[in-house]
């Protein structure tokens, strides 16, 4: 389960029990920080807590400041400056500062026709949707709110049809992106006042769908469902497509002559191609390449891949540059992986670097760690 599907649901369970509950959301961080904009954190009254903003030494700050956001029944917006001798996080000294917004959560919010209540829907049906706020307003019916999902309609307004028109087209770009950042943005008035609006992106977790059901599927499957991904095997295999060695996870009996008809590939669906298995590879890659999924790993070395090609080219099938940009090949990162464990775990790596714009490499010597590489270079080329 994702840290903010734990969220939604603890919102949703102490709301309707009755307790009063706070939500805490990191909004704007400058320099180093152990969390990043979009972390939140649920407390109640009775100082039950769901999430992280932080390593653990906000925390309990965070849970007697929401004591006062209860008592008063206002939002809250705090900024904590961290210098070399905080520790926080995993015992590392960063300095920098993040900003908090603490917000009380009645019922009302959570109603489906609520942004906030929208958006938690959003989280629990697994669906892409944008929660924006005003977090700078004087007066709390001030602090407009809309949700803008990636299909079906608006709920809320921030305030202003200008704020509204802005805020969706932004909204709709970062849906467009693979990995969307939440992040602070402010709108300028025509008087020249500034309004600070938190825009809180949330797309669904990674779908790995694997072709292959072999033993070395096994480890890659577990780590993708214990990282959260939806996960997938597609094999026509019952011996080995089978729940025990496959728990938890979705698995399609299928031959690669239905896959048409059985299989549906997503833009946020990453594809690694391992069934061992020359024709079905090929006749796999011939399905999965023109898909829109961003990611086709294939398991083997370069010179499979090259024999693969030039047999489907044979055919007549002559795969666009676009469809070749999306394949990984030899699949996984370069970190010397024998095992099928350490082999599934360089892949999810390369997949996480893929989706998230990074390179891959050391952090060793970087200065910023979550900035993307400007221009993000292909590993297996």
């Amino acid at each position: 389960m994702t840290e903010n599907l734990q969220v939604a649901l603890a919102i949703e369970e102490a709301v309707q029990s009755g307790r009063q509950t706070v939500l805490a959301t990191v909004v704007k961080v400058k320099g180093s920080a152990y969390r990043r904009e979009g972390a939140k954190m649920v407390i109640d009254e009775q100082g039950g807590t769901c999430g992280m903003i932080s390593g653990g030494c906000l925390e309990p700050e965070v849970v007697q400041m929401a004591e006062d956001v209860i008592a008063k029944g206002t939002a809250m917006n705090k900024q904590y400056a961290l210098d070399e001798d905080v520790v926080w996080g995993l015992g590392l000294g960063c300095p920098g500062t993040v900003d908090l917004y603490l917000e009380p959560v009645v019922l009302e919010d959570t109603k489906p026709y609520a942004p906030l209540g929208a958006w938690l829907i959003c989280m629990k049906e697994k669906k892409a949707g944008v929660l924006g706020t005003v977090l700078n307003a004087e007066m709390e019916e001030e602090r407009g709110r809309i949700f803008v999902p990636e299909e079906g309609p608006l709920a809320g307004s921030l305030g202003a049809y200008m704020f509204d028109e802005w805020f969706v087209k932004i909204a709709r770009r970062k849906l467009e992106e693979q990995a969307p950042k939440s992040e602070t943005k402010l709108f300028t008035l025509p008087d020249g006042e500034e309004v600070e609006i938190f825009i809180d992106v949330h797309v669904p977790s990674i779908e790995l769908m694997i072709f292959g059901a072999g033993h070395d599927a096994i480890p890659l499957a577990n780590i993708s469902r214990a990282l959260g991904w939806k996960t997938t095997v597609i094999d026509p295999r019952p011996a080995y497509n089978d729940e025990g060695r496959f728990p938890e996870a979705n698995r399609i009996l299928v031959h690669p002559s239905s896959f048409h008809e059985e299989v549906s590939i997503g833009r946020r669906t990453y594809v690694v191609v391992m069934n061992h298995h020359l024709e079905r590879d090929q006749e796999t890659l011939k399905f999965v390449l023109p898909s829109d999924t961003p990611y086709v790993g294939v398991l083997g070395p370069r010179s499979r891949q090259i024999r693969m090609l030039e047999a489907i080219e044979k055919e007549g099938t002559i795969f666009s540059p676009l469809c070749m940009e999306r394949m990984y090949s030899p699949v996984g990162l370069d970190i010397g992986a024998v095992s099928p464990e350490e082999i599934a775990i360089s892949i999810v790596a390369e997949i996480l670097s893929v989706r998230n714009g990074h390179n891959g490499g050391f952090l060793q010597g970087k200065e910023a760690i979550h900035q993307p590489a400007l221009h993000a270079c292909r590993m297996n080329k």
